[in-house]
């Protein structure tokens, strides 16, 4: 993915643009927890997207897939489709996706979240079960499989902000 360029524009009421915010007196964000829980394609895209930016910056990301835990395995990537409803779409937002240098399947996607070194992908443990996955299925950019629980007391509770999609 490359990274975007920031252009400083002005806002009509005032308030500086995304671009141009001044987020030094912001605390800082060391943590980010993220919980997904959707399988489409078009619809992992923001979440990966934010760990993107984040775990580039140095941002410790946690990731934990519930329900679509088998997004982590060889065939969850391969079934990895659009949502129903923007399936025509498809081809438009791939070649948006190329243009812009973004990868252009998940898997893909989840080996540069992984080459950051700072964003970290589980699965849930209750969906694991539920879809008879283990460790030995996951990807090898996955980080295991965990207890929904533990989670959430030990990474979303400690976390400097937490997403959930």
């Amino acid at each position: 993915m490359r990274q975007s360029e920031e252009v400083p524009t002005a806002r009509s009421d005032g308030w500086p643009d995304a671009g141009q915010a001044d987020l030094s007196a912001a605390p800082p964000i060391r943590r980010l927890a993220i919980v997904i829980r959707d399988d489409a394609f078009d619809r992992l895209l923001s979440p990966l997207t934010f760990a993107w930016e984040m775990g580039r910056k140095g941002v410790e990301v946690d990731i934990l897939f519930v329900l679509w835990s088998v997004l982590l395995t060889p065939e969850g990537v391969r079934e990895c489709r659009m949502d129903p409803r923007y399936a025509h779409r498809e081809d438009w937002l791939k070649q948006r996706l190329k243009r812009d240098g973004d990868p252009l399947e998940i898997h893909d996607f989840l080996k540069l979240l992984a080459s950051t070194g700072h964003v970290r992908l589980h699965g849930c443990r209750l969906a694991a079960m539920t879809f008879d996955v283990v460790d030995d299925d996951l990807l090898p950019e996955a980080d295991g499989i965990m207890d929904p629980g533990v989670f959430l007391q030990e990474i979303a509770a400690r976390a400097d902000h937490c997403q959930y999609f």
